[in-house]
This record gives structure tokens, sequence and C-alpha cells, in this order.
């Protein structure tokens, strides 16, 4: 369904991907964990050529492109596999509510406008946000921004969806909404590929997880072979420290409610 095959990616000197391979099966949700700066949001880039991978093979349904050597049309067909919900929501901050789902639906895939407005009104209720069709952007909380971010994502019917870092600009209150949409979602067979700091989410809704660090794929099982068995030291590293982080994050909030004694 998603076949990558020795994929490079450089900024400059630099090497942001090095040597990427992923295959993802129809239905499959992926998560992908690891430490800042290690390429998981540059790998979700380079699926839909929001950047150009220098090197290496992208196949997405029937569409397959070899990195160094694709047409224009080539390259459209490609972004037509994937819908990409990003970190900061990426709404049109002119138009209501409506309008930003239905916008790809009648210029890109040519709907007529009452098509459109019924799958729009629909999405939005699956998400629960049908009394804020006729809303503006600003005037919504960041997580319904981004539950009309998932709506407009699945109005275009992809091959699969690509998270990047979905709850990452949530104030912590907001974060659960947004999660349980998208637990909701894979529970309907949608293909997923989701970029994510939300290691207990990663956990739950994933069937596989991949731990990046520095350009490379460090490791990839079930969640259980990453989070219980384990036996990689970088990845075991990572882990610890998320674990420490947490608790300390932890310890934080019961000081601030409880005072120290």
């Amino acid at each position: 369904m998603i076949s990558v095959k020795n994929l490079h990616k450089s900024f400059g000197d630099f090497v942001v991907l090095n040597g990427i391979d992923i295959e993802v099966n129809q239905g499959e949700v992926i998560a992908i964990i690891g430490p800042s700066g290690s390429g998981k949001s540059t790998l979700l880039r380079c699926l839909n050529l929001l950047e150009n991978p220098d090197q290496g093979e992208i196949k997405i349904g029937d569409v397959k492109i070899n990195a160094e050597n694709f047409s224009r049309k080539e390259a459209y067909q490609l972004r037509q596999q994937t819908a990409m919900v990003f970190q900061n929501y990426n709404l049109f901050k002119n138009k209501t509510v409506l309008q930003n789902i239905t916008e790809p639906l009648i210029i890109t895939k040519k709907m007529p406008k009452d098509e459109a407005n019924k799958k729009a009104r629909e999405l939005l209720d699956s998400v629960g946000l049908i009394d804020k069709t006729d809303n503006y952007p600003i005037t919504l909380s960041g997580g319904q921004q981004q539950r009309v971010g998932i709506a407009r994502a699945l109005a275009v019917n992809p091959h699969a969806l690509l998270f990047d870092e979905p709850t990452s600009a949530l104030d912590p209150e907001l974060i659960s909404e947004v999660l349980q949409v998208i637990r909701l979602i894979a529970k309907k067979n949608t293909t997923m590929i989701i970029v994510t700091h939300e290691m207990s989410f990663a956990r739950e809704v994933a069937d596989k997880i991949i731990f990046m660090a520095d350009g490379n794929i460090i490791e990839q099982g079930t969640p259980v072979d990453i989070f219980v068995k384990s036996e990689n030291p970088r990845t075991k590293q990572f882990l610890k420290q998320l674990n420490r982080r947490e608790s300390n994050i932890s310890d934080q909030k019961e000081e601030m409610l409880y005072g120290s004694f």
C-alpha cells in the first residue's frame, strides 16, 4: 500500500534521512516516535512531496516515483494519494469551517457545491463540530481547529492519512479531544502514519511503532516489541529519558496542586 525504499534527504551538509525503508499495509496504523531532530516530520513531508527527497523510491497505491527523476504529473498523482494533518492546523482564516472542508472538494475533486456541502456537514458531525459550520477558525479552540483539519483530510478520501504531531500545538486539556477523534478513525480500517510524542496513545492505537533517531530507523515492531521487549540500547535510552521527563512533569503538577510539604 505504501512502500518507501532507500529514502535520503539532506539540507546542505546535514543528513536528515539516511536510507529509510518502510512498508505500510492497507488499514495499518503506524506511529513514528523518536527524539526531536530525528527526521520524523521530514519523512512524512517527503511522502507527499512537501519536501523533495534526494534519493529513493516512494510508492503509494498505484503511484510510484523515483526521487531523482519524476515529472510534475507524477508529483501531482502522488500527492493525491495522501492527506496531511499539520501541527498548526493550516486552516484558511478567511473561510468558514464549512468552506475549509469544501474548498479542496470543489477545486481539486471538481465536486458539485451541494454535494461538497453535504459531505462536509457529515464529516463535521463525525468530529463533533456540526454546530460550528459557519464559524471562522479564529473563533475555535486549538482542539476544534485540529478536528476541522482532520475532517478536511478525510474529505478527499485519501489512501492514507498523515499526521504530523497533531497535538503538539495544543494545550494539555485539548489533547484528549483530538486523540479521541483519531482513535475513532483508526477503528474504521483507515491507513494512517502518525508522528507523535504521545507514547501512551501510540501504544494504544498503533499496529506498528517505528523508532527513529539521527535520520535512521533504529527499530520497528509492535507496541509490545518496542515498549516492553526492546533490547536496543538506543530505544531503551530514549524511553528511559521520556519516562524520567514525564515523571518530573507529574511531580511538578502535584506540587502546584498541593504545594510542597
